[in-house]
């Protein structure tokens, strides 16, 4: 809805993909000290405050028409967001078995694909007047949303500090070193943030190539909720397919699947071209994100889970604010060859699983 009231506020591509990377700038300069105060017992909280923000923001944006204000309450959301992904990430990896890690991250992300499902679908609904987009409609949806989510994080906020304040963790510069160097932590942190990056463009790049193809909003939210289903129905599935063949293999194929997707996005001419995609696509994007947040849990101390998740959720973030702002760049000779760069990128993640992961892991 944001990339559509750019659009309407006159907005050029690359300005759009600068402002949709303005979700990540913030998080970016605040993921790691989020981190360190999570791993203080907050985890719950961070749901609360994330939720919280998000709504207020969301309130905001309906009163929101120029471009700077955009540009302000985009990273206000991205914060939100930002806590929201520590707290409930955090949460899985502290209370799940490590052999379990696939499975319940697997449920987690199922859950989020559902989220997008449902939005850009009933939201594209509430928005489409023809060849008006009424983007507050949309908006105001999702502030009910918004509401709801942060009502029910309250026990768990409650309840996530009792009994932990004696057990802070003391976080220091020396365990950011200790976290850093854990073996392929870095390559983990490189592969999630790739995969993230590719996601978060198709969801601002696809308006544009509906623009440039002539497709509705409705069209536009029937295809992201189309990739949003698919991708639920792996994550369901992620756990004994990743105990069957391993980690190293589920991620590859998963990368070498949405790179091939890329392409055919770049070279689709049509709504039922680009439906078969996004049912294809949804099941090879879904597959990177639990997968290596079930990865950076597995090789990070229990103490420092909260910062290494963190760690996790900046490079997301660098990977959110750069690939944005380049592809808006790109977009200018035609938005296709923005999808190109996402398949090099997901070829680059191809050959650093392929070294970090041994064969059967």
């Amino acid at each position: 809805m944001v990339t559509y009231r750019l659009i309407d506020l006159g907005a050029e591509s690359a300005l759009v993909g600068v402002v949709g990377a303005t979700f990540a700038l913030a998080p970016l300069i605040f993921a790691i000290k989020l981190g360190r105060w999570v791993d203080k017992g907050r985890d719950g909280s961070a749901l609360f405050v994330g939720g919280l923000v998000s709504t207020g923001t969301s309130v905001a944006l309906l009163f929101i028409n120029s471009i700077p204000l955009l540009a302000i309450a985009m990273p206000l959301m991205g914060i939100g967001h930002l806590l929201t992904m520590i707290g409930g990430q955090t949460i899985i990896a502290n209370r799940s078995q490590s052999a379990k890690y696939e499975k319940n991250f697997g449920l987690l992300t199922f859950y989020a694909s559902l989220g997008q499902a449902i939005g850009p679908l009933v939201g594209g609904a509430l928005a489409d007047r023809g060849v008006y987009i009424d983007t507050n409609s949309a908006i105001l949806f999702a502030c009910f949303l918004f509401v709801a989510s942060t009502l029910v994080t309250i026990p768990i906020a409650s309840n996530s500090k009792k009994g932990k304040e004696k057990q802070q963790a003391q976080i220091s510069a020396e365990s950011l070193r200790k976290v850093m160097s854990a073996p392929t932590f870095k390559s983990a942190i490189f592969v999630s943030g790739s995969i993230t990056a590719v996601v978060d463009v198709v969801l601002i790049f696809l308006p544009l190539l509906g623009r440039e193809l002539g497709l509705s909003a409705t069209e536009i939210g029937i295809l992201l909720a189309v990739r949003s289903v698919s991708s639920m129905a792996i994550r369901l599935v992620l756990g004994p397919v990743t105990g069957k063949i391993g980690m190293r293999a589920v991620m590859n194929l998963g990368s070498s699947v949405t790179m091939l997707s890329c392409i055919a996005i770049a070279l689709a001419t049509n709504f039922w071209l680009l439906f078969i995609i996004m049912l294809v696509s949804g099941l090879s994007m879904a597959i990177g994100q639990p997968a290596s947040m079930a990865w950076v849990s597995r090789i990070a101390s229990p103490e420092t889970r909260g910062l290494a998740i963190s760690i996790r959720l900046t490079s997301n973030r660098l990977g959110q604010v750069v690939v944005p702002s380049i592809a808006g760049l790109i977009a200018a000779t035609g938005v296709g060859a923005v999808f190109y760069l996402l398949a090099a990128l997901q070829a680059a993640s191809i050959v650093v699983t392929s070294r970090a992961l041994p064969k059967g892991e």
